[in-house]
């Protein structure tokens, strides 16, 4: 902030060297009591109006989907390597099929079977109807006794059919579901997107991948509470990152969150300890901010890089529109300044 102070300074040096205003004890004082008095309100209204990330701790963020349970799963095979660019359906790793497989293969021997059950059952059904009908052919020469027992054991033959196709459709549901299983098995990415570290090897038992969606990359920014009221969905803000210094990237408000980690209450039972909650809260938190953007042709800006960000919040009235040229110019002093940082 205080390099908005760079034009003042430069004025009064030349109001000075050309004669203008003579350098003397009161002049002095009255040159730095109103550059204080400017700073002092572009800092404050700023603050407001045109708020700037002055903790350089904007970030470079972009959802993520965890793969596969993090216990109880055997890795047996990775295909990919660090910080790799993968496309949709790309198999990642596997996991060690221990009972999957056998089970489908059960239940295949089991279908069988039950095919069978019903193969031989309708031989036997087919053999009751023909004596049936030759019964009913003799009339009065074949007992009515008889011609019952064979209905009977037609409806009986009738009622196993149906409760092994029955039996048939369950182990086909069970089926289905070990298929699944074993699909989840074979690990690929369900979006275009890239890999982190690969932190797994061959034959752990604990562990997962990260698969960061590059498409929906935003930036977190920390805000001041005081400005909370001025920032909406959809204004506009720019940023830079340390990673890629001196440029500027723009960008619109998505949305500012409501609730942080702090307003979090501890599940367990029992009350918080009164210096605890002091302690914690007694420095100025503020809230954080989620900025949509899309990347310029040909730059990739990497995830988890810091900078700095303003945003152009709701005014009072527009005529301190001007306000946004301090938002504007912090930022990219201090993107300037990001060459020197590493040094």
């Amino acid at each position: 902030m205080k390099e908005i102070m760079i034009p003042y300074v430069l004025l009064i040096w030349i109001l000075v060297k050309t004669g203008v205003m003579p350098w003397n004890l009161k002049t002095q004082f009255w040159s730095t009591f109103t550059g204080a008095v400017i700073l002092f309100l572009l800092f404050s209204s700023s603050r407001f109006w045109a708020p700037v990330d002055l903790s350089n701790s904007s970030t470079i963020r972009a959802p993520h989907a965890v793969l596969s349970p993090l216990f109880a799963q055997e890795v047996d095979e990775v295909f990919v390597d660090h910080n790799q660019l993968v496309k949709k359906g790309v198999l990642l790793y596997t996991l060690v099929d221990d009972a999957t497989a056998s089970s489908i293969a059960a239940i295949d021997a089991q279908i069988a079977e039950s095919y069978a059950q019903i193969a031989a059952i309708e031989v036997q059904l087919s053999n009751n109807r023909k004596d049936l009908k030759r019964q009913k052919d003799l009339k009065n020469y074949a007992s009515e006794q008889s011609r019952d027992q064979l209905t009977a054991d037609i409806q009986y033959d009738l009622a196993n059919i149906k409760g092994y196709y029955a039996g048939i459709e369950k182990l086909k549901a069970q089926k289905l579901e070990a298929q699944y299983q074993n699909k989840l098995k074979k690990v690929r990415a369900p979006f275009d997107g890239q890999v982190s570290t690969v932190n797994i090897a061959n034959g752990t038992r604990t562990g997962n991948m990260h698969l960061y969606d590059l498409s929906k990359k935003f930036l977190e920014m920390r805000i001041p509470d005081q400005a909370y009221n001025h920032i909406k969905p959809g204004q506009f803000a720019e940023f830079y990152v340390n990673a890629l210094p001196g440029k500027i990237f723009r960008g619109r408000v998505h949305s500012i969150t409501t609730s942080t980690g702090e307003a979090a209450i501890q599940v367990r039972q029992g009350s918080e300890q009164v210096r605890q909650f002091m302690k914690q809260n007694q420095t100025s938190h503020g809230r954080t901010v989620l900025i949509e953007f899309i990347e310029p042709p040909g730059i990739n800006i990497p995830l988890g890089s810091t900078g700095s960000a303003w945003i152009s919040a709701e005014k009072p009235h527009p005529a301190l529109g001007f306000m946004d040229i301090i938002g504007a110019a912090t930022v990219r002093l201090a993107s300037l300044k990001a060459y020197f940082g590493a040094m």
